[in-house]
């Protein structure tokens, strides 16, 4: 579930992730388990006296770009700015197992993992390992979300073709049940939506995992919205507000046309054309270094991706490739042979799959 991603405006500069990655064969086996808690958050204190907290999911996360730095503090890394702060979670029991990371880099990113905690109930933590990186110290918590009236939001489409509703998901304003039903006879890649409380939009574009269609045709889809307090000034209470309406801005379809606001499919089209570009990089490599796996992996190594998914089948092919090195099988007992052969179809099936947007 990714990243990419439910997304708060640059106001709050929070995204949270939800479930826009997950497969659309089988969302709805996985709805039920993916339910958002709604009775307790994860609250995230800053050391400007500002905190944020959101909703539990079984994993969820966030990012922004604007926290508390150390005063005079160099906070870059191998020459690259520090671009923004990472804080992904499990639930793990009663617990909630965090782990938080510092991004650096605009172009050629990487992530660098500070710290792994165990949040309990009644057991805040401070990560003060990220002093060492020049940033001051989060607290981590976990608190209770009271219960308040609620009422189910009113939701307008940018297409008549796909059809939403909205539903609280517990007896508070802390999460949003979204069920989009796709009419058309094409498959919808992704939707951008504007979800509205009071002068703060929540804003976020789910789509399909590794460009799969988001939603199949005559399918329904649901996405649970968490609705956090967003940041909140020191001494105040967090304050979950009902969302009164929620507005798809956006959709684009499999065969690439795209209706109502132009500028989300300008920014998903650059966001796919980079990542067609280090698929393209990695199929090239697999093709070209049969005879070599050190040069393979040096040529894997070197590619360099924001997006989530990019990051993750990187990573399985550079554990492979490790485990061909060691025994000549790979980390799911194949051959060489095999396993290149898997890895190519794999990825050229996956470029295949990245539509851009009609101009």
């Amino acid at each position: 579930m990714s990243l990419l991603v439910s997304r708060l405006t640059m106001a709050t500069v929070v995204i949270w992730l939800a479930t826009s990655l997950t497969p659309p064969a089988t969302i709805f086996a996985q709805t039920a388990t993916q339910q958002t808690d709604t009775t307790r958050g994860l609250r995230i204190q800053w050391a400007d006296g500002r905190s944020t907290t959101t909703p539990l999911r079984p994993s969820g996360g966030m990012w922004t770009e604007i926290f508390p730095r150390i005063k005079d503090a160099d906070t870059s890394r191998d020459g690259s700015p520090l671009i923004r702060i990472d804080v992904k979670y499990v639930v793990d029991g009663s617990d909630v197992a965090v782990t938080v990371s510092l991004l650096y880099g605009r172009t050629n990113r990487s992530d660098l993992k500070v710290a792994i905690v165990r949040v309990s109930s009644d057991t805040p933590v401070e990560v003060t390992a990220l002093r060492d990186y020049g940033v001051e110290p989060i607290v981590l918590s976990l608190v209770a979300i009271p219960v308040a009236a609620t009422f189910s939001p009113n939701v307008i489409s940018a297409s008549a073709q796909l059809v939403a509703r909205a539903e609280p998901v517990g007896p508070n304003a802390a999460a949003y049940r979204l069920v989009i039903s796709n009419q058309s006879p094409h498959g919808l890649m992704w939707f951008q939506f504007k979800a509205y409380r009071g002068a703060k939009p929540i804003s976020g574009r789910p789509r399909g995992r590794r460009n799969l269609p988001l939603v199949q045709p005559n399918a329904e889809f649901i996405y649970e919205l968490a609705a956090g307090t967003g940041f909140t000034p020191e001494g105040s209470e967090d304050s979950f507000q009902p969302v009164d309406r929620i507005e798809i801005t956006s959709v684009m379809w499999q065969d690439g046309l795209v209706e109502g606001d132009p500028e989300p499919a300008e920014q998903q089209a650059r966001f796919d054309s980079a990542k067609a570009l280090q698929l393209r990089t990695v199929l090239t490599a697999l093709r070209t270094s049969r005879d070599s796996l050190a040069t393979l992996r040096s040529q894997i190594e070197r590619v360099s991706s924001p997006d989530p998914e990019v990051q993750q089948f990187r990573a399985a092919l550079l554990a492979d490739l490790d485990a061909l090195e060691r025994t000549q099988r790979s980390t799911n007992d194949q051959d060489f042979d095999t396993w290149l052969a898997r890895n190519i179809a794999e990825c050229r099936q996956w470029l295949d799959r990245i539509v851009l947007p009609k101009s």
